[in-house]
Order: structure tokens, then C-alpha cells, then sequence
């Protein structure tokens, strides 16, 4: 009676192991299954390293009475009275749109106007051309827009023999500004995190000598890592904002800010892991070089540290998939603006607050979330297997 209770009870404990795991890997896996369907087609090249601003310019032209020559581009609209050739394309979130792919040496498109200052501006390969009026020859409207095609665009401009309106735009959408925000937070933050973090672990391993003290510091570090991010976000907006602003006499939102908030919640996880490899340095290499004449500093930096970096490293790329990550703290210091132009004194977003930006508009953009989600995804899986990789060697050379 008892073997029948115990194999009930061991059978609904599979049962609910089974079950809990299952649903587990089913959602992760339906997680990661929608983020590449809907991030794959907005994922390019052109995507990485475009800005997300996109820049208008309103233009004027007329004919000159030169026939160009078609310099005959597969899958392109030649313009014999501009010369420049047009063709079908996407924009960076997968809107079709139309792109100059040619300009001859001397077509009227190399010395447009500007209708706001009458500048002259030079259009490009690569510029995208949306809404055109203009007028034939016999006084007769030609009108066209991106939507009716490059090819039916390329007529009614080869028909305008003056153009009085003309609308070319540079492609915006990308994520090259969030990009490079998020390389200056991963540069910044370790530059301030990982001498502080190590020096920490070199005083509590090898030099507090107070069990007390040292197990009331441990305590108090094991308790901040589990403070929520968001509020160190907090913190750091009424501390590092104010301080950056007294040193550089710049005011708001700064990568700068948000980098020493950072710093301080990455530091926990620093200073144990950073511990934990220190630890883990045969006593005997203390004391031998210490028989030798070597100073106890001398034996740290050229002894212990070198023996104890795989574990260092290790700390520097959680802390990097960490700074990646995180969004919540740096919502408060950094902002939620999407910038081109980025300056370590200026608010940015990085890649993640990027997301939220994006899908917390009016117009929430999935499509180009998913496809950075996907990018962090990537470097945060590269950087474990990494993290794997060392530690599968330390544990070598400790056998």
C-alpha cells in the first residue's frame, strides 16, 4: 500500500515536472519563433547602419534639352529628359518606395533648388523620391507619387518639362545612432565598473581580515543585486544626472548618466564573480612568491590577478549582455529620444530603450523591434557561449 502511494505520488510530481518544462520550452521557443518571423525581412544591412531621422528636401528643376543616355540598369526606369534612372524598392520597415539608382554627369538633378532658400542641392544614388508636380511643355500637369511605381513616376517626370514640386527624402528607420549609443554605454561602463569591481574583490578576498565586516559588506552586496533596476534608474536620475550636469555644465539626459548608473548596478555581479576566480588561485602561489622577496602588491598585480583573469573576463561579458539588456534604469538618465547624432554628453537611446521607443508610439512598429530584438538576442547567445567557453577551461586546468 505505501510502494502504491509513493509511485501516485512520484508519477504526479513527473506529471508536473513533464508539464512545467514543456510549457517552458513551448513559450520560448514561440517567443523566439515570432520575434525572427517578424524581425527577419526588416533585418539588412541597410537597417544597421541607417540613421532613423529621415531628412525632406522639397526641390524645383527644369529640363535643359538634353537628351541623356540610358546607361541601361537591370530592373530600372530610365529619365532620357533628366538622365537619372529610378527603380521599385523597400524602405528600411518594408514600405515600397522609389530610389534614384543613376545620375548623369550633367543632369539638371546635380543642381536642383531648394523651394524654402533656393539653395542648390544635388540629389544622390540612393535618395528616395516621393510626390511630383510639375508641368509638360504644353502647360499640362504631371503628377506622380512613390505608390504608382517607378514606372509610371519615370514617365510623368520624363513628360515635366518643369518641375515645380519634387519631394527627396534619405532613408530614416535605421538603428545606426542606438547602435553606437549602446558601444559607448558597454565602453564607458566597464572602463568605470571593472577597476572598481576588481579592486572590491581584491580587498575582500585578500585583504579584510574583520570576518565580521567582511560578511556584513558581502551581505549588503548579495542585497543589491536584487534591488530592481528601475530604481537605480531613479537614483541615478536625482545623483548622476546633477553631477555630470556641475562637472561639464551641460544639463539632461546623458550616456554619461547613464553609463555611472549602470556602473552601479553592474557592480554586485562584478565583484562576486571577480571574488569567486580570486578564490579559486592556489593559496600556494601567494606564499611562494612572498618566500621570494616579492611584496604583497607585487604579488596581486603580477601574480594573482594574471592567474585569476579568465574569471575577470567572464564578469566583463556579463556585464556587457547586462549593459545590452537593460532599459528600465536607463529610461531616467538617458531618455527615450532616438538620436543620430550622439554625443557622450547628450541623452541617446541604446539598442533596448530603442525597442521600447519604438513600440510605445502611436504607431507601434513590431516589425523593426523584432529585428533588433533579434540582434540583441544574438550577441547576448554569442557572449554565453563565450562565457561557457572559459569556464569550460578553467575547469580544465583546475583538473
Amino acid at each position: 500500500m505505501k510502494n502504491k502511494k509513493r509511485r501516485i505520488k512520484d508519477l504526479i510530481k513527473n506529471i508536473v515536472t513533464y508539464f512545467a518544462t514543456t510549457f517552458t520550452v513551448i513559450g520560448l521557443f514561440a517567443i523566439i519563433f515570432y520575434v525572427f518571423k517578424n524581425g527577419l525581412p526588416y533585418l539588412s544591412w541597410k537597417f544597421i547602419t541607417s540613421d532613423y531621422a529621415e531628412t525632406l528636401n522639397v526641390v524645383s528643376t527644369k529640363q535643359t534639352g538634353e537628351v541623356f543616355d540610358d546607361p541601361n540598369i537591370e530592373n530600372a526606369y530610365f529619365v532620357s529628359n533628366y538622365g537619372i534612372s529610378i527603380k521599385n524598392d523597400k524602405s528600411v520597415d518594408g514600405k515600397k518606395i522609389i530610389t534614384i539608382c543613376y545620375v548623369a554627369v550633367n543632369s539638371p538633378f546635380n543642381s536642383l533648388v531648394e523651394t524654402n532658400n533656393n539653395a542648390e542641392y544635388k540629389a544622390k544614388k540612393g535618395e528616395q523620391l516621393d510626390v511630383l508636380i510639375g508641368e509638360t511643355i504644353d502647360l499640362q500637369d504631371a503628377y506622380a507619387k512613390a505608390t504608382d511605381g517607378a514606372e509610371k513616376f519615370a514617365e510623368e517626370l520624363n513628360k515635366a518639362y518643369k518641375i515645380t514640386y519634387l519631394q527627396c527624402k534619405t532613408t530614416g528607420g535605421g538603428i545606426r545612432g542606438s547602435l553606437i549609443t549602446t558601444i559607448y554605454l558597454i565602453l564607458l561602463t566597464l572602463l568605470f565598473s571593472m577597476p572598481l569591481g576588481i579592486g572590491a574583490s581584491i580587498y575582500l578576498v585578500l585583504y579584510a581580515k574583520n570576518l565580521k565586516f567582511k560578511n556584513i559588506l558581502t551581505n549588503m552586496i548579495d542585497a543589491t543585486s536584487g534591488i530592481p533596476s528601475i530604481i537605480f534608474g531613479f537614483v541615478g536620475s536625482l545623483i548622476f544626472i546633477p553631477f555630470v550636469s556641475t562637472i561639464t555644465k551641460v544639463k539632461g539626459y546623458s550616456i554619461l548618466a547613464g553609463a555611472l548608473t549602470l556602473t552601479i548596478v553592474l557592480l554586485p555581479t562584478i565583484i562576486k564573480t571577480t571574488s569567486e576566480s580570486l578564490e579559486t588561485v592556489p593559496k600556494d602561489y601567494m606564499k611562494a612568491s612572498l618566500a621570494l622577496g616579492a611584496s604583497k602588491t607585487q604579488t596581486i598585480f603580477k601574480v594573482i590577478l594574471p592567474n585569476a583573469i579568465p574569471g575577470i573576463l567572464t564578469s566583463a561579458i556579463l556585464s556587457i549582455a547586462r549593459i545590452i539588456g537593460e532599459s528600465a534604469a536607463l529610461i531616467f538618465v538617458m531618455g527615450t529620444s532616438i538620436e543620430d547624432n550622439i554625443y557622450i554628453l547628450k541623452g541617446s537611446t541604446s539598442l533596448s530603450l530603442h525597442i521600447w521607443s519604438l513600440t510605445s508610439s502611436e504607431v507601434p512598429n513590431y516589425g523593426a523591434a523584432c529585428a533588433i530584438s533579434i540582434i540583441i538576442l544574438i550577441v547576448v547567445f554569442a557572449l554565453n557561449i563565450i562565457v561557457k567557453i572559459i569556464t569550460y577551461r578553467i575547469n580544465l586546468k583546475k583538473e
